[in-house]
């Protein structure tokens, strides 16, 4: 992570309503369609919104002393932990 960044808070609320994903957004912004080739991910099988009822990552993060808030379902998470920055779960 930059030096600039610092999470603030993350918790795993169920949402209320359908919402955006930001993580889709997250991954279309910042990898080319060509290292989206490479690492086999295809924008049609990324998940678009988090749906009523879904549980899901609300954070909220400090950078370059901007707030920011991010919205990211399970699915699109484990994509940008894995892809683009290749961090592998035990």
């Amino acid at each position: 992570m930059r030096a600039d960044f610092e999470l603030l808070k993350r918790t795993y609320p169920i949402s209320q309503y359908e919402r955006i994903c930001d993580g889709y957004a997250y991954i279309m912004e910042n990898s080319s369609d060509d290292e989206r080739l490479e690492w086999e991910i295809d924008s049609n099988d990324l998940q678009r919104t988090i749906e009523a009822g879904e549980k899901y990552i609300y954070q909220v993060a400090k950078e370059n002393n901007e707030f920011k808030v991010m919205y990211l379902c399970f699915t699109n998470y484990e994509i940008i932990r894995k892809k683009l920055f290749k961090l592998i779960d035990e």
